[in-house]
């Protein structure tokens, strides 16, 4: 179990909870403190998930640089909440999280404690976590002062206990939604000696950000290149018949399905989009002919943004068949994602 040990022994930070545009995260930091004379030599992490970066997971939030009450990642860009001390690697869907995606250790170590028995539900739906942000998880001790921490995993898939000596690739357990989370990840942490460091500069959490890459990360040259940087991504698409709302489209599975004779909708589910980005709605029936276009400016944007655009059904129903719906995000007249769904209607 993750152990609530006493202060004077280790130090807890309890997350609180960011909101963006229609996401709340919260954290909870273990770190053990270190003698002063470890040497500080750098470990290396291979990618702490069996997924592809960009396909089946997305990177959803980065180490916060920021000091004050603003939120700035290692780039400058806006991909954290204020105060975020990880790395935040999610699954598109509750589906993908049902398939079972494996979170594995980062470099080898020894196993300090573990958590299980934790419920893989959503904060939108389960607002009490009592005190276990961190969800189901585990905290690894890889020498000189060096701790990983592996937060939010399923529910029972934990495979490691305290005191066991792994190696880089072990599996640890699955991707899930437990703590604290409204969506299926894992909140990846590093530490040195308590501190959090930010794996893709090597550097303290606060420290200075800047617009291009860096080369003194602490990423293998093969988790630094399935890591790139990633402004904005679109999540997950979907067409429906009843108005769309974040939570049901993405938290519950309470979707109704488009019908013939009742409204279409498609809905997109975005990580940072920005203001003056153009949104394109775009559904196509049976035949191939387009039977709904919006084009509309995003306002505010965020870290996490949902939208749609629809319309009603024709007096005399919509045609049997496939309809695709595809929405698209330029910047800057610059296509910056594009993604499809599409239904059978009878």
């Amino acid at each position: 179990m993750l152990s609530i040990a006493k202060p004077k022994v280790f130090g807890f930070l309890h997350g609180v909870v960011f909101i963006t545009t229609s996401l709340a995260v919260s954290w909870l930091a273990l770190a053990n403190s270190s003698s002063s004379n470890q040497s500080s030599t750098r470990p290396q992490f291979i990618l702490p998930v069996k997924c592809e970066v960009g396909q089946s997971c997305l990177v959803q939030k980065l180490v916060d640089h920021d000091s004050t009450s603003e939120r700035r990642d290692y780039r400058c860009g806006k991909l954290t909440t204020d105060g975020h001390d990880g790395t935040d690697i999610r699954l598109r869907t509750l589906e993908d999280m049902r398939l079972g995606f494996a979170v594995v250790a980062a470099a080898s170590g020894t196993v300090l404690r573990t958590r299980d028995g934790e419920p893989d539900i959503s904060t939108r739906l389960r607002p009490e976590t009592d005190g276990k942000e961190a969800g189901n998880g585990m905290v690894i001790d890889h020498g000189n002062g060096w701790q990983t921490q592996y937060s939010h995993l399923q529910k029972g898939s934990i495979s490691v206990k305290p005191g066991q000596r792994i190696v880089a690739g072990t599996q640890l357990g699955l991707i899930g939604l437990s703590g604290n989370t409204e969506f299926p990840h894992l909140h990846f942490s590093v530490r040195h000696r308590g501190a959090t460091v930010d794996p893709f500069t090597g550097d303290l959490q606060g420290s200075d950000c800047a617009n291009t890459s860096n080369a003194d990360g602490l990423w293998t040259e093969g988790a630094s290149r399935a890591l790139q940087y990633a402004p904005t991504a679109i999540i997950s698409v979907g067409l429906s018949s009843s108005m769309p709302s974040k939570l049901a489209m993405t938290q519950t599975n309470d979707v109704q399905p488009p019908s013939t004779n009742a409204p279409i909708f498609l809905w997109a589910d975005v990580i940072g989009a920005m203001p003056g980005d153009v949104q394109t709605f775009s559904i196509t029936g049976p035949d191939g002919r387009l039977i709904h276009s919006h084009k509309i400016a995003v306002k505010d944007g965020g870290l996490s943004w949902f939208a749609y655009s629809g319309k009603r059904a024709p007096e005399t129903s919509w045609p049997s068949g496939r309809y695709i719906g595809t929405y698209s995000i330029n910047r800057q007249d610059v296509r910056i994602g594009a993604k499809s769904a599409n239904v059978q209607l009878k």
